[in-house]
């Protein structure tokens, strides 16, 4: 019979939660702290920022790429959006205030975040030439690749 030790105990418990973020983010993650979303490859250049920032798609549509995140309750003059010709960044900042009064007693709270984000692009664009339109809570922004990105196709005959 051998004597409790707490302290095995919670190496064990170490242990088990180790071997669940291996699992979930994939193996040979070895770190000291728990993994963040560049373990999960998110791209994102705060990872301490990445929760709560809007999802993001980006889609190829002939020679442009079209890039949509719904942002809603943000007002179109807190979004930055800056472009490469490798990569596009996006930032935004949400505030809300919300005050009451009952007698001499005033009572105020305020929510304040920001967050930004950086998607490497899967091909050159013309970041002279890119277009974003801001409605009903949807971002999307439209960017024209470069013409050495262009895929040209060529038919080939089947001999």
């Amino acid at each position: 019979m051998a004597m409790w030790d707490p302290f095995r105990e919670f190496a064990r418990v170490e242990r088990e939660m180790r071997r669940m973020f291996d699992d979930f983010w994939g193996r040979g993650i070895r770190r000291e702290a728990l993994p963040g979303p560049r373990g999960a490859g998110v791209p994102a250049t705060k990872e301490r920022g990445l929760i709560g920032t809007p999802a993001v798609d980006l889609v190829e549509k002939g020679d442009t790429l079209v890039l949509r995140s719904e942002m809603p309750g943000l007002k179109k003059e807190n979004i930055n959006i800056s472009v490469t010709e490798n990569d596009i960044s996006i930032s935004g900042k949400v505030e809300r205030a919300k005050k009451e009064k009952a007698e001499d007693y005033y009572y105020s709270e305020r929510v304040c975040s920001a967050w930004e984000r950086t998607i490497p692009l899967p091909v050159k664009v013309k970041s002279e030439q890119v277009k974003a339109k801001y409605q009903d809570g949807v971002l999307e922004v439209t960017l024209p690749k470069t013409e050495e990105a262009k895929r040209k196709r060529k038919e080939i005959k089947i001999e």
